[in-house]
């Protein structure tokens, strides 16, 4: 890869909702109220991305990860200056990780405090630039990026029960990576309750389409749901909204 990547403003299509984490914060505004403030004084994050390491790591499921990578936030409000991350895959841990952050101002009568760094939003750094340089192969083509393959799927049809099994175990790869919860994106972009989502992955967990530490998880998280189930009933209905603006 380059060594800069690219520049990716706040707006752009389905990086959306992995942006909004860095947009609000807990406050009186609404995150409506903060999107039209920042809209009328041209406050608008992007994310830079450089010095991306040669070496790709190969996650599992057919989804690939630099080992290591800088990110550059600004533009974010109340955040006077640049928030520089050093992001790296930690294999241990099976996700992308923030090695090391700190906050550059912007120059004279700006002040980096602890009020400011309480406010820098680590894990929503971490999930925006990891969705951007993380890659999924893609059978009979070339390995497609984060947008490529989440527009495509929304817009394949007439998938086989079999085919969506695979699709949900490659999303929950693909979250997992990019530290982004995996049910829950398997959940949006399939369409499926976060219960129907995790009994996509129990059977899959059965038929041996996930690696041992995948399926000790899964076998905890389908537990969990069931209990949760004994108690309350099943959930009905899909978190819908996935990483963007619309379908």
């Amino acid at each position: 890869m380059d060594d800069v990547l690219m520049t990716f403003s706040f707006g752009g299509q389905l990086m959306t909702s992995l942006a909004h984490a860095l947009y609000t914060r807990e406050c009186p505004m609404s995150s409506l109220a903060q999107i039209r403030r920042n809209w009328h004084t041209r406050s608008m994050p992007e994310l830079a991305i450089e010095q991306v390491d040669a070496e790709i790591i190969d996650a599992g499921d057919g989804v690939h990860i630099p080992r290591s990578w800088g990110a550059v936030v600004t533009g974010l409000p109340d955040i006077p200056g640049a928030i520089h991350a050093r992001i790296v895959y930690d294999p241990t841990l099976r996700r992308a990780v923030a090695e090391s952050v700190r906050v550059d101002r912007s120059g004279l009568g700006d002040e980096v405090t602890t009020t400011l760094l309480r406010d820098v939003r680590v894990q929503a750094i971490v999930q925006w630039a990891a969705a951007l340089v993380v890659r999924i192969d893609r059978d009979g083509g070339d390995p497609e990026s984060y947008v490529e393959y989440i527009t495509r799927l929304r817009t394949e049809e007439g998938r086989s029960e079999e085919q969506n099994l695979r699709e949900a175990v490659r999303l929950y790869r693909l979250g997992s990576v990019i530290n982004d919860g995996p049910l829950k994106l398997v959940s949006e972009e399939l369409g499926v309750s976060i219960s129907t989502a995790t009994r996509m992955m129990n059977r899959a967990r059965v038929a041996g389409l996930v690696d041992e530490e995948t399926g000790r998880e899964v076998y905890v998280q389908a537990r969990e749901q069931q209990l949760r189930e004994q108690v309350t009933g099943p959930v009905v209905g899909p978190g819908s909204s996935g990483p963007s603006v619309g379908r």
